[in-house]
């Protein structure tokens, strides 16, 4: 691993999880984090030599279309429509049906513990180790998907990118 794209690499995963927990505490993906991300594939792309670049742009379209109709619809914050196209045109072709597989599945459990009364203890803890604004993020009825999107990300693009 090139010391380029070990430092690339970092500030993706950094940044994926920077909006996570921003999303976490304050229910916003910041616009810069999105395009931050977004802005490191090129460097990303050039290191790996990259064949597959412009299929990752369209991929990323696509999902961007997708999350637009459904930011146009009130299911999906815009926040999270821009991470999750920044963050699809880091999966590819190769890797997006998984990537977006895994954050649906993450969101589902979000959502469902988010339902129960286990959101209280979550809000408890994170009070307790003084991240009051997630604690009070998770007793809200807005599910923080940014973090579903995040464990996608980790959970599907990470291992690659990490042992590449």
């Amino acid at each position: 691993m090139t010391p380029i794209f070990a430092m690339v690499v970092t500030l993706f995963l950094g940044l994926v999880a920077l909006a996570a927990l921003t999303d976490l505490t304050s229910l916003t993906v910041p616009n810069r984090i999105c395009a931050a991300i977004a802005a490191l594939y090129p460097v990303y792309a050039v290191a790996v030599h990259q064949p597959d670049w412009l299929a990752a742009v369209g991929i990323a379209a696509a999902v961007f279309a997708v999350g637009a109709a459904l930011f146009a619809t009130g299911l999906m914050g815009g926040g999270d429509v821009k991470l999750m196209t920044a963050i699809a045109l880091w999966a590819g072709p190769e890797m997006v049906l998984e990537f977006m597989l895994v954050t649906a599945v993450a969101g589902g459990v979000i959502a469902i513990l988010m339902a129960t009364s286990l959101r209280f203890v979550f809000a408890y803890a994170f009070t307790a180790l003084g991240a009051r604004d997630a604690g009070a993020t998770v007793l809200g009825r807005s599910v923080p998907y940014a973090v579903a999107i995040a464990i996608g990300a980790f959970v599907v693009i990470g291992p690659p990118l990490l042992t590449g």
